[in-house]
């Protein structure tokens, strides 16, 4: 009689376990195609994110990172300012800290925030 009922409480306790289980992986499937149904944006790590009607970008095409002209310009002249004009000290800025200043206010994206100038 004792293994009759643990068989019978072992039975309960697996149906309500698996029954648990499918109804969380069915919401989580359901929530995860609802998200993707809306039309929104779709984040990959790594990667740009997917935003629906977008046109993909162009490989030539340089705004936005660490090669764009405008940028580039931008930290070139920013540069050229700081490093001839003297600082509180009387003392004219060095290369790389002049860089380093023209960086943070010249930057418009994380990329260009965040990669290593160095110095010729």
């Amino acid at each position: 009689d004792e293994s009759s009922s643990l068989r019978s409480r072992r039975e309960w306790t697996k149906n309500i376990l698996s029954s648990l289980a499918v109804a969380t992986g069915s919401t989580i499937l359901t929530s995860q195609s609802a998200l993707a149904a809306d039309g929104d944006t779709i984040w990959k790590t790594g990667r740009a994110p997917i935003v629906p009607g977008q046109k993909p970008k162009d490989k030539g095409d340089v705004k936005g990172t660490k090669k764009d002209p405008a940028f580039l310009r931008s930290v070139s002249d920013c540069r050229a300012k700081c490093e001839n004009s003297p600082g509180p000290d009387g003392l004219a800025k060095t290369s790389s800290e002049c860089l380093e200043e023209c960086q943070d206010i010249c930057c418009t994206t994380y990329e260009q925030c965040t990669f290593a100038i160095v110095p010729r």
